[in-house]
């Protein structure tokens, strides 16, 4: 048995107004651009890997966010293979007896959507690493993006390896694998596409409340900052990337993902009082809920994220 951890990268379109969204779009929000693999063999060592960049039909423009996140160039996918070749490579090279695995459920939805507009009957079984991982240390509701998840186990970003590369992403994925228990279940989580919606309904809500905390440190790792609940449900959400400094020093805020209602955008207002703070906290349903919006400000926010860090280091 082999084990294959898949990765991908996709356009969107340059405007929702674009006379190609509006004819496509309800079907069609993203077009893969990039898919990348790294192989594993029955004792997790790595022995090969796949990259393959995909010239859209579509949505022919790099969007210049993702040009800027990914360093995919329009001449990458100028002179790249269509959908159809590329899917077909992928999978030859795929071979036989193998488990596929991807970081989240994102991809196999993208992809899925992609394999029905271009008429492909394939169907891949796609297990989710990102939910296993989860599993392993205890969260179960907590989903782990790649990069804190890296940290955890204490690996380093390479220089050989950047992220948001569809081959570098699926590598550092793989370097989790390989750190997973031997007697591990790995077919725990199947991944099955979900429906990519556009817009939340008008029942947009927000949910204010109010804590005292000794610092900003211990409130920004408090299971209230790090679990906020979604203000139309109550669901429990996780912050996946991190809380982001906005203005001054007494402003945060953080993304989540309710399954059922989408982005939520996560506010901390901090006030000095005595020797502690009292902190206000806000979570507000985002009126915009498109799948390449919510894709995009996730990747905005792993980007601000890793310049302030680094900032801070300096």
């Amino acid at each position: 048995m082999q084990y294959i951890i898949m990765d991908l990268e996709w356009n969107q379109p340059i405007s929702f107004y674009s006379s190609t969204f509006k004819r496509v779009g309800d079907a069609f929000q993203f077009e893969l651009i990039q898919i990348g693999a790294v192989k594993l063999d029955s004792e997790r060592r790595l022995i090969a890997s796949f990259s393959q960049d995909i010239k859209p039909s579509q949505y022919k423009k790099i969007h210049p966010r993702i040009r800027r996140i990914t360093g995919i160039t329009q001449e990458d996918i100028d002179y790249a293979p269509q959908f159809e070749q590329a899917m077909e490579r992928f999978i030859k090279w795929c071979g036989e007896e193998h488990m596929l695995f991807s970081w989240g459920g994102d991809d196999i939805s993208i992809l899925t959507q992609n394999l029905r507009f271009f008429g492909m009957d394939t169907e891949l079984e796609i297990y989710d690493l990102q939910q296993l991982f989860g599993h392993m240390k205890g969260k179960t509701k907590n989903r782990f993006g790649l990069r804190n998840a890296l940290e955890i186990i204490g690996i380093n970003q390479s220089n050989e390896h950047p992220f948001h590369r569809a081959v570098d992403d699926a590598y550092y994925a793989a370097l989790i694998f390989q750190r997973l228990p031997k007697d591990a279940k790995l077919d725990m989580f199947r991944t099955n596409a979900r429906k990519l919606n556009c817009r939340v309904n008008k029942t947009t809500r927000a949910k204010s409340s109010m804590i005292s905390v000794k610092s900003l440190k211990s409130a920004l790792r408090s299971k209230e900052a790090l679990f906020p609940d979604c203000p139309v449900c109550g669901r429990k959400t996780s912050i996946s990337e991190g809380y982001l400094p906005c203005g001054d020093s007494s402003n945060y805020i953080g993304l989540s993902d309710c399954e059922k209602h989408g982005l939520i955008f996560n506010r901390l207002h901090f006030i000095k009082r005595g020797s502690g703070y009292i902190v206000r906290k806000k979570s507000e349903l985002s009126e915009e809920q498109h799948p390449a919006y919510v894709r995009t400000k996730h990747l905005q926010w792993t980007e601000k994220l890793a310049n302030f860090e680094r900032k801070v280091k300096i």
